[in-house]
């Protein structure tokens, strides 16, 4: 699967430079650069980005990054399906959506 991560420009521009150039490096990725992403309030006080469509929120960049490797590593699950590991599309052949929906 795709993903793609949405930034502000005004968000922390300078200091977000060196994760948006990690997060570029890393397959299926891709970074957009989108003014604006209508989160102003939180754009002033936190570096943020928009993770296909989640909002990720941080209280340092450094803390951001990490957060959203984070957030990536945990959409890849081992599709009993496919038998690879693979972002969950639903299609009913395990529990794994169904257990993370109970959680």
């Amino acid at each position: 699967m795709e993903y793609t991560i949405k930034f502000c420009p005004c968000n922390f521009e300078e200091e977000l430079y060196d994760a948006k150039e990690k997060l570029q490096q890393i397959p299926n990725v891709e970074i957009i650069e989108e003014k604006c992403l209508l989160y102003c309030g939180q754009c002033l006080v936190q570096p943020f980005a928009l993770v296909n469509g989640k909002n990720i929120v941080s209280d340092s960049v450094n803390d951001l990054l990490a957060d959203i490797l984070q957030h990536l590593e945990g959409t890849q699950i081992n599709c009993s399906k496919t038998k690879l590991q693979v972002n969950c599309e639903e299609c009913g052949s395990c529990n794994f959506h169904k257990e993370q929906v109970l959680r």
